[in-house]
């Protein structure tokens, strides 16, 4: 039963990186802002990312004396899926090429630090730019600055149903805290940034195939509510069997990295950024490692090296990809294991564990130091077994062509969806489209659940996107008629 009733201009459901971006988007226009975030924190996806943004013909991109334009980069991004051209959404590729450049200096206006621009091929010039510290940034810039222009967050809201009128979207029903249900209505319009739907089982299992429905989701929190909603309004929907991945992941450190123990200051943040602009490679490495011990996955040149892939009985794991396998055995997880030739020879490039593409590399001797709570060791496998806590006596039988002791075992290490690429429909405004491609009045979706049928393989893009189309439907919104 509803028992309150908000007015107000603009209504953001999620606070994420794309909400977060819509509602400051919105408010600095003069717009009476709510965002309605489930969660007990900001963040969503975006704070669990590694935080890369790709954009062509930023300041950093001048700075380095580098010439770049938005058709080369819609060209480029093609190039990392070119057999699914013909699914792609080239309206919306063509504007994300054009405005994430915009978006990148409307962030560093607000505040927000990046280095670069980094290479990675088949890029023709670099133009992955990576903020400084971590993804956290995203977050507490666009926070304070909501804050600050007056939109009102509330953590803990579920949104529980969108309100329609003769085809228009005039507002939302939420809760705070299991209380009350409240109306919030939007006289310009109700932003989605709800997410994509990798942590929702039932909708994992109707669209993808079974390697990526079963495996863990990177955000539970992810569980495709937007899309259940906005079902019953006739909303287009694109790409849904769509997926890159699942992927190798191993848990997040139980103890805060280098950049995670940085103080959230401005100051510590540009001064962070003008070290990492200027200093030498082997000045960097101690900070960039920190990262990639921490958020980046484990090469699969692990295993035409000689390793295996285990899962937590012992068994040897097959599959498509080694991700594909582990993520139809049990819980998803298990351990990389191998010899100590392996171990030698994964201790200098071209054999590294991890990497960020164009930056730094990660060793084993890396992950023995930083993250030792992923690295064991045995004299014999079945000592190693024991200490994983896998059965001795079939690690010995599948591990029987590993020969050179000591043995050691990396893990455990889970198959884990990051995202899904199915989306609903929008247009370049960000307005959802209907089955006919008209927009469904008043309503509007940015980032995973507004990605338009794009396909965004490559580091940056997701990011960019998310931030790119929150700002964008924000100032959509913005000026529509209330």
């Amino acid at each position: 039963m509803e028992n309150q009733i908000e007015v107000v201009d603009v209504v953001v459901v999620g606070g994420g990186g794309a909400g977060l971006a819509a509602a400051v988007a919105s408010a600095v226009r003069g717009m009476k802002t709510v965002l309605l975030e489930k969660e007990p924190i900001l963040g969503g996806t975006t704070r669990r990312s590694v935080g890369s943004f790709s954009a062509a013909g930023t300041r950093l991109q001048r700075r380095a004396g580098i010439t770049d334009s938005p058709d080369d980069f819609k060209e480029d991004m093609v190039a990392f899926a070119p057999a699914l051209a013909s699914r792609d959404n080239s309206a919306l590729r063509a504007m994300l090429a054009a405005e994430a450049s915009v978006t990148l200096a409307w962030l560093e206006d607000l505040g927000v630090v990046f280095v670069g621009p980094f290479p990675e091929p088949p890029h023709r010039v670099s133009r992955m730019h990576n903020v400084i510290p971590n993804s956290q940034a995203y977050i507490d810039v666009l926070g304070s600055a909501a804050r600050s222009f007056g939109v009102k967050i509330y953590l803990g809201a579920q949104v529980r149903s969108i309100i329609e009128d003769n085809g228009h979207v005039t507002g939302v029903r939420y809760s705070r805290s299991g209380g009350d249900e409240i109306a919030a209505v939007a006289r310009r319009g109700v932003i989605l940034a709800s997410g994509d739907f990798s942590g929702n089982a039932e909708l994992r299992k109707r669209y993808l195939e079974p390697a990526a429905a079963s495996a863990i989701p990177v955000n539970s929190e992810s569980n495709g509510d937007g899309f259940v909603m906005t079902k019953s309004l006739g909303a287009a929907q694109r790409n849904m069997d769509m997926i890159f991945g699942p992927q190798l992941r191993f848990p997040t450190s139980p103890k805060p990295g280098f950049t995670e123990r940085l103080p959230k200051w401005k100051w510590v943040n540009r001064l962070g950024g003008l070290y990492m602009s200027k200093a030498p490679s082997w000045a960097l490495k101690p900070l960039v490692t920190s990262l990639l011990i921490t958020h980046m996955s484990p090469s699969e040149s692990l295993f035409e090296e000689g390793a295996i892939l285990v899962d937590l009985d012992g068994n040897l794991v097959t599959g498509k990809t080694p991700a594909a396998g582990l993520a139809m055995v049990r819980d998803s997880t298990g351990y990389i294991v191998f010899d100590d030739v392996v171990a030698k020879k994964f201790a200098a490039f071209p054999y590294f564990i991890s990497t960020a593409p164009g930056i730094a590399y990660a060793y084993f001797a890396d992950y023995s130091r930083g993250r030792p709570d992923l690295v064991h060791n045995g004299t014999s496998l079945e000592e190693l077994g024991n200490t994983i806590g896998v059965p001795a006596a079939q690690l010995r039988m599948t591990a029987e062509n590993l020969r050179q002791p000591p043995f050691h075992a990396m893990g455990p290490v889970r198959a884990m969806l990051t995202v899904t690429e199915g989306s609903l429909a929008v247009d370049t405004e960000c307005r959802v489209l209907s089955e006919d491609g008209t927009p469904i009045e008043g309503l509007y979706a940015v980032g995973g659940i507004g990605q338009g049928g794009m396909m965004l393989k490559g580091h940056g893009l997701h990011i960019a996107w998310a931030l790119t189309s929150g700002r964008i439907a924000g100032e959509s919104a913005a000026r529509r008629e209330a």
